[in-house]
């Protein structure tokens, strides 16, 4: 707005320390205005006469005299032979600017000086401030800003001179640089650019994200576990802005000798470290990613989750049946609903729909974050209607309890794994990579065997899509056999 008085706010770039300027010396010789450290050598006599006014740039000399020579040495001729250029006109031209030069103004005039004080000190007590006018883009207008600093407060002359020139110096560095007293979010990318933070103060930030995101606990701590590693690599107090694809792909490569990293560990690895920067990125801390342009890894096919075998299946049922009730029944309900074991941890009774016959997995537990509908079949109605869900209060949890099965409070996050290792151990099959969700994949399997198309089991399963059912389909062809005839040719 117009007037602007203040600039609110403060900035290491409007510090009051003295700036150096390498090059005013060599600007001020040139432009023919001279500090009091920086005085102009002297000319010789004949070259003085020639001299109109203070600026050697307006000799009416010859174009051998002295000063047409220290013309020629700054347009970069130096033979004595070759005349030198003039600057023009065209040459010197100031381009178009937003802003005008920062100027320190030190308030009204003085008209008298009392007894026993000083022009200077009586000067010292007025209302200092740095003024400059900067273009509104919205308005059109050159707005007026007049900023102090609460520099005022000093009354000592020399004292408040020194600090208000550095004012007025580092605000026409400031605007030399990009700086802009009306955009705070440009400034703001400005100062992101320029100071940056370290990879600990980044890796903070990036945990307050996804906690606030709602992102998955287990998800939360792979990606901090990744990043955590790169900042060992690195040093915790590196500046965010050092770090280049080198950077990243050394560490990689470290990890992969050194750590031996397999396939699927580097590209996870590389994925944590991705999104890491991707956020960075997004909240203009960085202009580039520099994940983007790093390898990835050949993944070796995974043991894990493996679809049981009739036999096993038939082994491990029976053993839960005899064993664990608490445990038989959740993997049941794996089985016939394919809801993933954490939202089984998390299921209310509310969220089940007896005369609908549907279960409700809200959007704030389902991996996809989306709250879709699934059915209950027949055979699983008839277990859950032997627990006389009507009973219990709406909040508590289908598997709250190992002993009642239906509780108030949520069970542990490990409590339906150890059961089901238990019944491994017992049945003397820990070493066939079976897990909970080999029940998941074994329906799905014994679905398509049963006349299921892809899309029908993709929807039981409320995948986005269905390149993600295939992957549950993996081992179906240990289990299909066709002796249908070769067409013959």
């Amino acid at each position: 707005m117009p007037g602007r008085q203040e600039v609110s706010g403060s900035t290491p770039l409007f510090s009051t320390r003295t700036h150096k300027t390498p090059d005013a010396e060599h600007f001020t010789n040139v432009s023919g205005v001279y500090s009091v450290k920086t005085q102009p050598q002297k000319l010789p006599k004949k070259s003085r006469k020639n001299v109109v006014g203070r600026n050697s740039m307006f000799s009416t000399g010859t174009r051998n005299s002295f000063d047409n020579q220290v013309i020629a040495e700054f347009s970069g001729s130096r033979s004595a032979k070759i005349q030198p250029h003039y600057l023009s006109l065209e040459y010197m031209a100031i381009p178009e600017l937003p802003y005008t030069v920062p100027r320190l103004v030190k308030g009204k005039r003085i008209e008298s000086v009392p007894k026993g004080s000083s022009f200077a000190k009586e000067e010292a007590l007025q209302n200092w401030y740095i003024e400059f006018f900067f273009h509104n883009a919205e308005t059109g207008q050159m707005d007026r800003f007049r900023p102090t600093k609460n520099l005022n407060r000093i009354k000592d002359p020399r004292e408040k001179l020194k600090h208000f020139s550095n004012l007025c110096e580092a605000y026409k560095v400031a605007l030399e640089g990009g700086w802009n007293p009306i955009d705070d979010k440009a400034n703001d990318k400005l100062k992101k650019e320029i100071i940056s933070i370290t990879l600990e103060q980044a890796k903070i930030m990036f945990e307050e994200y996804h906690i606030a995101k709602g992102t998955r606990k287990k998800s939360i701590q792979s990606y901090l576990s990744k990043v955590t590693q790169f900042m060992r690599y690195h040093g915790a107090g590196k500046k965010i802005n050092q770090i280049t694809d080198y950077e990243v792909t050394t560490f990689l490569n470290h990890m992969e000798k050194e750590g031996r990293w397999v396939g699927a560990t580097y590209n996870n690895s590389r994925i944590a470290l991705y999104n890491y920067f991707k956020y960075l990125k997004k909240n203009k801390y960085l202009s580039i990613n520099p994940v983007e342009d790093t390898e990835t890894r050949t993944i070796l096919a995974t043991e894990s989750h493996q679809v049981f075998s009739d036999k096993d299946f038939k082994t491990i049922m029976n053993w839960l049946e005899a064993n664990d009730p608490y445990c038989l029944l959740f993997v049941r309900t794996i089985y016939y609903t394919c809801i993933r074991p954490k939202e089984l941890r998390y299921l209310k009774l509310k969220y089940i729909d007896l005369k609908k016959n549907i279960i409700t997995i809200p959007a704030t537990v389902a991996k996809n974050k989306k709250a879709l509908p699934v059915n209950i079949d027949r055979s699983l109605r008839s277990e859950l209607d032997k627990l006389n869900l009507s009973q219990y209060p709406n909040e508590y949890f289908l598997f709250g309890s190992v002993i009642t099965i239906v509780g108030e409070n949520r069970t542990g996050e490990n409590t339906p794994y150890n059961r089901f290792q238990k019944c491994l151990r017992e049945t003397k099959l820990l070493g066939k990579n079976y897990t909970l969700y080999s029940f998941k994949h074994f329906s799905n399997v014994q679905k398509f065997k049963a006349g299921w198309t892809l899309a029908e089991i993709c929807s039981a399963n409320r995948h986005s899509s269905l390149v993600e059912t295939e992957t549950y389909l993996k081992d179906l062809l240990k289990f299909v056999q066709t002796k249908k005839v070769i067409p013959k040719i």
